[in-house]
């Protein structure tokens, strides 16, 4: 996803004119600038953006707790956490059917800035919108791939690119905040810092004459406490034996709440119940063959 998208921004907008079987000579020169420079500042704050790899189980956490904050109503409360970079590209396993999104944030003191990026079948389909959340605020503005494509007559609707961006979108953001709050608690989450680059990669650039960006990935799994997180929400949507399942000793779900201080605090997964707790050892699959 990384060297994609790397390889894509060196050479855009150059790479959708050719696709699109035009030249520079043929736009407008406020609108080459302003691609020229979106895709400069891309390269930009990728060169500075951590990069964080969720693994499968981290994720489905991430995304059970991001809906729970948007059940909750934390969403107007993302601007108050501060992230820990202030540039993160999100990036989630490949699914096996559809294109495989990933998430570029970033923070200027209470504004949060998003873009989904899409790769399908070794291409990358950038973002048409950039959504700019201020408190309970929510502007959604178009980026300049957008104003290309309607200038040149692409039939592509501000509702049909909300309609594919939006729910990305605030599903990234919430896991973003919410990883960042669950890093400051043990056990929940465990990183591991690795190159972004295996050595293979390096070696073969090194020949071609490249130099590689300097940069690592933080890979996110569950901790102890998360594994557990996981196991609460998977016994909660069972309904049998619901009475004895209450009675006896299990874990319970931890929670995003509003604190004092108008921020977003985090209460542990927990035992509730008496006598000893059971373990039970659940597989998560996607469900096919």
């Amino acid at each position: 996803m990384l060297s994609n998208l790397f390889d894509f921004y060196e050479r855009y907008p150059d790479i959708l004119l050719y696709l699109k079987g035009l030249d520079r000579a043929s736009l407008n020169s406020d609108l080459l600038e302003s691609l020229d420079f979106h895709g400069q500042r891309q390269l930009d704050i990728l060169n500075v953006a951590q990069v964080y790899q969720i693994d499968e189980r981290a994720e489905l956490m991430l995304r059970g707790l991001s809906a729970q904050m948007h059940r909750d109503g934390l969403d107007s409360m993302f601007s108050n956490v501060h992230l820990p970079f202030p540039a993160m590209l999100l990036t989630v396993p490949e699914p096996t059917v559809g294109g495989w999104p990933a998430a570029l944030i970033t923070q200027d003191n209470d504004t949060l800035y998003t873009q989904i990026l899409l790769s399908r079948k070794g291409g990358l389909f950038p973002n048409l919108l950039i959504f700019k959340s201020q408190g309970a605020s929510v502007d959604i503005l178009h980026s300049p791939t957008f104003a290309l494509a309607r200038a040149i007559g692409d039939d592509i609707t501000e509702d049909a690119a909300v309609k594919q961006e939006k729910s990305l979108c605030f599903s990234f953001l919430a896991m973003a905040v919410g990883m960042s709050i669950l890093f400051e608690h043990k056990a929940m989450l465990e990183k591991e810092e690795v190159s972004a680059y295996p050595r293979a990669e390096r070696r073969r650039a090194q020949k071609a004459g490249r130099t590689l960006p300097n940069k690592t990935i933080i890979k996110v799994k569950l901790g102890e406490l998360g594994k557990h997180q996981l196991e609460a929400a998977k016994g909660d949507s069972q309904e049998t034996n619901a009475i004895a399942y209450k009675r006896r000793a299990h874990w319970v779900q931890g929670h995003f709440m509003r604190n004092r201080a108008g921020g977003i605090s985090w209460r542990n997964p927990h035992i509730r119940g008496a006598g000893l707790v059971i373990e039970q050892e659940r597989h998560v699959t996607s469900g096919e063959d």
